[in-house]
C-alpha cells in the first residue's frame, strides 16, 4: 500500500494544516506546493487531487473505487493534467486552453473537478496568464493544485491567488521510519535515510537502483579501503573501467565523507557501511578529503582523465589516513 495523505503530512505543521482542511472539507480553491526537488510535492499533490474525486468509503483517497482507479490511469473526466506535449519542455498556452474548454462544460460526474499542474514553473508566460484568468473565474467545486521547485518563476498574481504550502526536506528519522514501513530492510533503510538529502522520492529511487548499491560497494572496496600509498594500485585497478560511472562514484564518496563529518559534529551513530578505520578520522582530515573530491570534480570538468583523478584522490586519502592511524 502506498503512502496516505496523513503520512505525507506527518512532521510538518504547514502540511498538517493542509491535511486538516482537506479532511474537514475546507480545501482551498487553489493550492501551490513549493519546495526543493524530491521532497514529496508530487506525491502529496497527487494524493490530494485523487482524494478530491474519490467516492470510496473511509479515508480518502481509498485507491479502490472506480473514481480512484480512473484518476490513477488519468482517464477521469473531471481530473485535468495540463502538461508539456511529448518532446517539449514547457507547458504552453494550448494545454491551458484545452483545460478551459473542459471547465466550460458541466462536471461530467457531478462532483468535484481538479486541475493538477506539476512543475508549474514550466508554464510559459502566456500559459500563466491564461491560468490566472481561469483562477479568477473558476466555479465552486473546482480545485487547482500546483507544484513547483522554483516559486519565483510563477507570476506574483498566480502566487497571490494560491494557498502556498512550502514543504521542507524530511528528517532522516522520518524517512527511515517510512522506509521500514515499506518493508525495506533495516540496514538499507538506515543508509538511504542518511544519503537521500531529505528526499523520500530520492530514497525510493535509490532503493530500486541496484547499480547504485553496486557503486556503493565499489567505493567501499576502492577509495575507502586505502590505508597507505601501497594500497593505491590494487584499488585503482578496480576503478579502471569506471570512467562512464565516475560522476556517481564521486557523488557517493562525497555523501559518505559528508556523512562522516556530520557524525563527528553531531555525535550521531555512524553509517553501517563505513569502514571502522574511517571512524577514527578527525573532522579536519575529512574536510581535506572532501576538498579533494570537489577538486577532482573541477579537474574532471577540465578534461583531466579519470584514472589520474582517482589516483590523486586516493593519494590524498592515504596521506590523511596516516595522520589518524599514527
Amino acid at each position: 500500500m502506498g503512502l496516505t495523505i496523513r503520512e505525507c503530512a506527518a512532521g510538518s505543521d504547514s502540511l498538517l494544516a493542509l491535511c486538516h482542511d482537506f479532511f474537514s472539507g475546507r480545501m482551498a480553491h487553489a493550492t501551490l506546493l513549493s519546495g526543493e526537488k524530491g521532497i514529496g510535492k508530487r506525491t502529496m499533490a497527487r494524493l490530494l487531487a485523487q482524494g478530491l474525486v474519490c467516492r470510496g468509503q473511509g479515508e480518502k483517497p481509498c485507491g479502490q473505487c472506480r473514481d480512484c482507479k480512473r484518476f490513477l490511469s488519468r482517464t477521469h473526466p473531471d481530473a485535468l493534467f495540463p502538461a508539456p506535449k511529448p518532446r517539449e519542455n514547457s507547458i504552453k498556452i494550448e494545454a491551458l486552453r484545452e483545460m478551459i474548454n473542459a471547465l466550460s462544460r458541466h462536471s461530467l460526474e457531478g462532483g468535484k473537478r481538479v486541475i493538477l499542474i506539476e512543475e508549474a514553473e514550466r508554464m510559459t508566460p502566456q500559459a500563466q496568464n491564461c491560468l490566472l484568468k481561469t483562477l479568477e473565474e473558476a466555479d465552486e467545486g473546482t480545485y487547482f493544485i500546483l507544484t513547483t521547485h522554483a516559486e519565483s518563476a510563477l507570476l506574483p498574481t498566480i502566487r497571490s491567488r494560491c494557498r502556498i504550502v512550502r514543504m521542507q526536506p524530511w528528517t532522516s528519522a522520518r524517512i527511515e521510519k517510512t522506509l521500514l514501513a515499506q518493508n525495506i530492510p533495516a540496514d538499507r533503510a538506515r543508509a538511504l535515510s542518511r544519503y537521500c538529502e531529505g528526499s523520500l522520492g530520492r530514497a525510493l529511487s535509490m532503493q530500486e537502483d541496484e547499480h547504485y548499491w553496486q557503486s556503493r560497494d565499489l567505493i567501499r572496496r576502492s577509495f575507502l579501503s586505502i590505508r597507505r600509498s601501497a594500497d593505491i594500485p590494487a584499488a585503482a585497478a578496480l576503478l579502471k573501467d569506471q570512467k562512464d560511472n565516475c560522476d556517481q562514484l564521486l557523488d557517493i564518496l562525497e555523501q559518505q565523507i559528508r556523512g562522516l563529518i556530520h557524525q563527528k559534529i553531531t555525535g550521531d551513530e555512524a553509517a553501517d557501511d563505513v569502514p571502522d578505520t574511517f571512524l577514527q578520522a578527525s573532522p579536519g582530515s575529512l574536510r581535506k578529503i572532501l576538498e579533494a573530491i570537489l577538486q577532482a570534480r573541477r579537474h574532471k570538468n577540465a578534461n583531466v582523465g579519470w584514472a589520474a583523478l582517482a589516483e590523486g584522490l586516493m593519494q590524498t586519502i592515504s596521506e590523511e589516513s596516516s595522520t589518524w592511524q599514527a
